[in-house]
């Protein structure tokens, strides 16, 4: 598992910095857009996160330094601010070398970019 270093982040593993923008971006976009019923297809339910999954991102999020409430691999509230929180966050002053590789693999991949 590889790992970087940042003066906001602290050490924190590229993969779960690569879940915790995928999940940013999905907890945003679900704040910001009216509440709705969508249609339950099977595309729809294998995107869902799972607990794990979750579990690893609040981790991330606590090294952070963001409260995303217990660890418990629930997708709460809490949760869902502290990763509205992340993404407000100014980025760190400078990417480390393994910052910018990262950056720099998932501008050619359209991948979402982390703070």
């Amino acid at each position: 598992m590889r790992l970087i270093r940042s003066a906001s982040l602290g050490i924190v593993s590229c993969t779960s910095l690569v879940m915790l923008a995928s999940l940013v971006i999905a907890a945003v976009g679900e704040a910001q857009s009216p509440v709705r019923a969508k249609p339950a297809t099977a595309t729809a339910q294998s995107k869902k996160p799972t607990p794990e999954r979750i579990r690893e991102v609040q981790k991330a999020l606590l090294e952070a330094g963001h409260d995303p409430g217990p660890i418990d691999g629930i997708l709460g509230p809490r949760t869902k601010a502290a990763l509205r929180q992340y993404a407000s966050a100014p980025p760190p002053q400078a990417l480390t070398p393994a910052q910018q590789i990262i950056a720099q693999f998932n501008r050619e991949n359209d991948r979402p970019q982390s703070p």
